[in-house]
């Protein structure tokens, strides 16, 4: 595999960018009911979270900017449904799973930033971490769809595969920070 290049403007980039902009209308979708709207948005935020990495790939155009970029697309549409779906009196999504993903996350980008800043390498996420991501989707689905009792159960999987995710990036980071000099 080529290394990664600094270049901003590839196709997978733009697909990513392009779920942070279907998030306006996607909660907009879900505020009014209109779920036709929001099956078809969600298909599309799959479908560009598939096809940006695959098409970086194939292209040979992995960017430091694309691997910064899908993640944060992906964390800001799933975390504006969250906050809606907290909010939401009928789905009752529970806020402690915000919470917990939110410590990961922010946890996360303290370390992989500081490491970025002093190797000028942005490290990929890891498989459990993949897995998660698509069981918490849903789990999501699930609960926009009301269907909260089945989206619970699959919620605690997520919650299990969230820890054990976060522990994999922790124990990634402290290998890092063993082969630093000592300054």
């Amino acid at each position: 595999m080529k290394r990664p290049t600094d270049r901003i403007f590839t196709i997978s980039n733009a697909l990513s960018l392009s779920r942070i902009f279907l998030t306006l209308p996607l909660v907009w979708a879900l505020e009014t009911d209109h779920m036709q709207a929001v099956i078809v948005m969600i298909v599309l935020a799959v479908l560009s979270d598939f096809f940006d990495g695959y098409l970086a790939r194939r292209a040979h155009e992995i960017t430091n900017v694309g691997k910064m970029l899908d993640p944060i697309a992906d964390k800001f549409i799933m975390m504006a449904v969250m906050i809606f779906l907290i909010f939401d009196p009928e789905r009752r999504f529970p806020i402690y799973f915000f919470l917990l993903l939110a410590l990961r996350d922010i946890t996360n980008s303290n370390i992989a930033t500081y490491l970025m800043n002093i190797r000028v390498e942005v490290y990929q996420s890891n498989p459990t971490g993949k897995w998660f991501l698509s069981v918490t989707a849903l789990a999501m689905v699930l609960y926009i769809l009301r269907f909260n009792e089945i989206g619970f159960w699959v919620l605690l999987l997520a919650t299990v595969l969230l820890l054990v995710s976060w522990y994999f990036y922790l124990r990634r980071y402290v290998e890092y920070f063993k082969t630093l000099p000592e300054s």
